[in-house]
């Protein structure tokens, strides 16, 4: 339903100015790709919707958008650089090391490269190889912090069979190298008979157990890449075989150090596709067409509001029956907490709802009432029940204040967290649209003392499973006091997600507890896809 990241923070999706420097030619070098492929509306082969149409940058990395394609190599221009200056077609030097087929996997051209062992023309830089590289092409380079979609399209040209007996030495077919001789942090390889997937930490994968019914058609691989020094990055590849109709997950690397080099020491990251080491006494050749490399770096998240409400709605979560808005606000800036709801534009919202409570007795509930929206009834309150109107009657002025929360079970143990007691509230935005979620705000008030002080905030991305940033204590009672969480780590969420805020903490072991919500205000933004 939505796409959650490993946990990004603001700094995180924030360019590092020890790496500003590499993309200082790249305005410049990006206005020679652009190819009749992207021309003819080539669509990003991803069931992420935010990559439906990938769009080509021509600015510095710094302000990329999410989805942008840095490199697009068609060779629709029937060239082995494509046509793009910075793209090295091979160092071998036979005449057919590196040359032009076709048609290709979906255009008139695909590059050919080829290695005869023992033939000196087929031999570079240290071993029987003839690779093409993107590593002067500066925008396509990759450093910690980047994070990237490589896809390349791969045909393994009359293949033979392995046997047991026959060399076993790997084919490289498709690499994400470190400069400096820094161990590879992934290849693609054809070995015995299967495709495999090689880490930097020698750890492999077989993705493709018997590559033979696929000799002479065409592969497609995306790999998503979170480049990494820390155990705070991710490897995913997906493979798409001939006859499938969209791309598998085949296998994934998360929380691991992704990125091998130092920065400081000069090392950079780039790709690599061709052939990389034959078994001795043969001959391969190998295709590759539509390498691209797609940024998926967010923005960073700036406050903006999403939706607040101050909770002056005409039946604010204490009766069953249609909730109404009492005053309803179009621009942010004039917001305030105290008689204003304000709906961004972008996010769906049901003028008319009902609100029905499963434990509700005065009135008792009708299923009929129960309306799903989006927000869904502001709040909903679980096993809760509602505790009275503030001041009276519902309406301007008015708050949630629920009652039923658990009791301390001893005097020197405070009641623990209990994952049936919440507030809850669902957003959705507008189809084509995605939250990039930021601070999430409360003001809260508790019966006493020694009612519930401890405030956890979760949401559906993960089912609840885990905290959106620390929890959050507080020391006043009958005031409102604000509590707020980062939830920047949820972006690009382009389908419905709930919020649920649970209280404990308790240290009283009898009477009924109180906890009350006099107004919220989400921050972040809603954005078009891409």
């Amino acid at each position: 339903m939505t796409n959650q990241k490993p946990q990004l923070t603001k700094n995180h999706m924030q360019k590092k100015s020890v790496y500003l420097k590499k993309y200082a030619a790249m305005a410049v070098l990006l206005l020679a790709c652009s190819c009749s492929k992207m021309k003819d509306g080539l669509t990003s082969q991803s069931k992420d919707p935010g990559l439906s149409i990938p769009k080509f940058s021509t600015t510095s990395s710094g302000n990329l958008n999410y989805g942008d394609t840095i490199l697009n190599i068609t060779y629709e221009n029937g060239t082995t650089t494509s046509g793009i200056t910075g793209i090295k077609s091979t160092n071998a030097t036979a005449t057919d090391a590196a040359y032009m087929v076709s048609p290709g996997a979906t255009g008139n051209y695909a590059i050919a490269h080829k290695v005869v062992y023992g033939d000196q023309g087929y031999y570079s830089d240290g071993n029987w190889r003839s690779e093409s590289d993107a590593q002067q092409f500066i925008p396509a380079r990759y450093f910690p912090g980047d994070e990237r979609r490589y896809e390349v399209s791969v045909l393994l040209k009359d293949w033979p069979v392995w046997n047991q007996g026959d060399p076993t030495n790997e084919s490289n077919f498709f690499q994400l190298k470190v400069s400096g001789g820094e161990n590879v942090p992934l290849m693609l390889r054809a070995q015995r008979n299967a495709i495999r997937i090689r880490y930097q930490d020698v750890s492999t994968k077989d993705i493709v157990a018997n590559l033979q019914p696929y000799v002479n058609q065409w592969i497609q691989f995306r790999i998503d890449v979170l480049w990494a020094t820390t155990n705070t990055g991710y490897m995913k590849t997906y493979m798409k075989l001939p006859g499938q109709s969209d791309f598998t997950l085949v296998d994934q690397k998360t929380n691991y150090a992704t990125f091998t080099g130092d920065v400081n020491a000069g090392n950079i990251g780039y790709i690599k596709w061709g052939l990389y080491v034959v078994p001795p006494n043969s001959t391969r050749t190998v295709y590759h067409d539509n390498i691209r490399i797609i940024n998926l770096n967010h923005p960073p998240i700036t406050a903006g509001l999403i939706w607040g409400n101050s909770i002056p709605d005409a039946n604010p979560a204490y009766l069953d029956g249609p909730y109404t808005i009492a005053s309803n606000i179009t621009s942010p800036t004039s917001y305030n907490n105290t008689t204003h709801v304000y709906q961004h534009p972008n996010i769906k919202y049901l003028a008319s709802q009902n609100i029905v409570y499963s434990n509700s007795t005065n009135p008792a509930p009708d299923p009929g009432d129960n309306v799903v929206g989006t927000p869904w009834s502001d709040f909903s309150r679980a096993t809760l029940s509602a505790s009275g109107l503030s001041g009276g009657l519902p309406g301007p002025g008015g708050r949630y204040l629920l009652t039923g929360w658990a009791n301390a079970p001893s005097a020197s143990t405070p009641s623990a967290f209990d994952p049936t007691e919440y507030y809850e509230f669902r957003l959705e935005p507008q189809t084509g649209y995605h939250f990039n979620f930021g601070d999430v705000n409360f003001t809260v008030l508790r019966g006493s003392t020694t009612h519930p002080n401890q405030f956890v905030l979760r949401s559906s991305v993960d089912n609840f499973a885990s905290n959106i940033s620390a929890p959050v204590s507080i020391s006043g009672t009958t005031t409102p006091t604000v509590i707020s969480f980062d939830a920047s780590a949820l972006y690009n969420i382009s389908s419905a997600v709930t919020f649920r805020l649970y209280a404990y903490g308790a240290t009283a072991t009898s009477g009924n507890m109180l906890v009350g919500v006099n107004d919220f205000q989400v921050n972040g933004q809603v954005l078009p896809n891409p």
